[in-house]
C-alpha cells in the first residue's frame, strides 16, 4: 500500500509531537506543513526532511498530501479545517473540536454533505490501554459502574503557555485539560443528564480551575477536575459494585492499569508501549480514509458534539466567554 501523505497545519508543540510519533508508524510520511510564516514552516520542515514548507494554509491544502492534521489553536479549528475540506481534503483536526458545539455541528454537516472523512484528534481515545478499559466494562468484570473519579492537574505558568492564558486563543484549563477527564467519562457513561461546575477565573477571565460533577441517567456519578495551576495525580478511577479499575497518572496517555476486585484482588495490566501514542489516531484516520468512511466508530461526529456541547455547558456555569463566539 502507498505511503500515507499528511499535510500539517501549524508549527507548534502538538504538530511536532504528531510528526515525531509518525515515524513509529510504517506507511505515514508528513509531505507538507504550512504557517502563515514561511519561515516557521521551513525550520519545521529541517526536522521532518519529506515535508515540503509552505508560507500559507491555502498553498498547503492545495498540495499533494492525503488528509490534513490542524494543530493550530481552538480558535482557528474551525475555519482551518472548513478550509481544507472545501479544497476536498480529509481532515484530522486537533481537540478540542472547536471552541463551541454551534462550529462542531457546521464541520461535522459540511463533511456529511460533501463525504469528506473528519475526525477529531482526541488521541487518548485510540489507546490500547483505554480499549482495553472499555473492553472490561463492556465485559462486566466491573459490574455496574457508580463513580468514576479524573484529574488532570498541570502546573503551566504563562511564561510556559501564553496561548492557555489568552481567552482570544481559547484559553483556560477546560478546553486543553478537561476534555481528558470528560472524555474518559463519555467513554464509559456517555451523555451525562446534568452538569454542575465550579470555577476560579483569570483576571482575563479564562478558567484557571475547574472542577465538575455529572450525573447519569443510570445514577452514576463522575467527579471531574482541571486545573493550570498545580500539578495533579493525573490520574482516573471507574468505579463499579464488583470492582474497580485504576488508572496510573498520566490517564490519558500509554500507561499501566489496574483491576481491583471488591473483595482486593488485584489484576496488573503494564504498560508496553513505546512512543508518544499520537500515531494511534493516524492509524485509524488512514483506515477511515482508504475504506471511503467519513467518521470512525472510535470517535465519531456524534461524540464531538456532544463533548463540545458537555463543555458550553460548563463554560455557561462558570462563565467563560471566547471573542470568537
Amino acid at each position: 500500500m502507498s505511503t500515507f501523505r499528511w499535510g500539517v497545519i501549524g508549527t507548534g508543540g502538538i504538530a511536532r509531537s504528531f510528526a515525531e510519533d509518525l515515524k513509529r508508524l510504517d506507511g505515514h510520511s508528513v509531505a507538507g506543513v504550512g504557517s502563515r510564516s514561511l519561515a516557521s514552516a521551513e525550520k519545521f520542515a529541517e526536522q521532518f526532511p519529506d515535508a515540503a514548507p509552505y508560507g500559507s494554509y491555502e498553498e498547503l491544502v492545495s498540495a499533494d498530501v492525503d488528509a490534513i492534521y490542524v494543530a493550530t489553536p481552538h480558535p482557528m479549528h474551525y475555519e482551518n479545517s472548513l478550509l481544507a475540506m472545501r479544497a476536498g481534503k480529509p481532515v484530522l483536526c486537533e481537540k478540542a473540536f472547536t471552541v463551541n458545539a454551534k462550529e462542531a455541528r457546521a464541520l461535522v454537516a459540511y463533511a456529511q454533505e460533501n463525504r469528506i472523512p473528519l475526525m477529531e484528534a482526541m488521541w487518548s481515545r485510540f489507546l490500547p490501554h483505554l480499549q482495553q478499559v472499555k473492553q472490561l466494562v463492556s465485559d462486566g468484570v466491573l459490574g455496574e459502574i457508580t463513580n468514576i473519579v479524573a484529574d488532570h492537574g498541570q502546573f503551566i505558568p504563562y511564561e510556559r503557555a501564553p496561548r492557555l492564558w489568552e481567552p482570544e486563543l481559547g484559553g483556560g484549563a477546560l478546553l486543553d485539560l478537561g476534555i481528558y477527564p470528560l472524555t474518559l467519562a463519555h467513554l464509559i457513561l456517555g451523555s451525562p443528564v446534568s452538569i454542575h461546575a465550579e470555577a476560579t477565573l483569570t483576571d482575563k477571565k479564562v478558567d484557571l480551575n475547574t472542577s465538575m460533577v455529572l450525573r447519569y441517567a443510570s445514577g452514576a456519578h463522575a467527579l471531574l477536575s482541571c486545573t493550570m495551576a498545580s500539578r495533579g495525580s493525573v490520574s482516573a478511577m471507574i468505579v463499579g459494585d464488583k470492582a474497580r479499575i485504576e488508572i496510573d497518572g498520566s490517564f490519558y496517555a500509554p500507561t499501566s492499569f489496574r483491576v481491583i476486585t471488591r473483595d482486593g484482588d488485584v489484576t496488573e495490566y503494564p504498560k508496553r508501549y513505546e512512543g508518544l501514542g499520537l500515531r494511534e489516531e493516524a492509524f485509524e484516520f488512514a483506515r477511515v480514509v482508504r475504506s471511503g468512511e467519513i467518521e470512525s466508530p472510535l470517535m465519531t461526529h456524534q461524540t464531538s458534539i456532544e463533548l463540545m456541547e458537555m463543555m458550553d455547558a460548563i463554560r455557561a456555569q462558570i462563565g467563560v466567554t471566547y471573542p470568537s463566539e
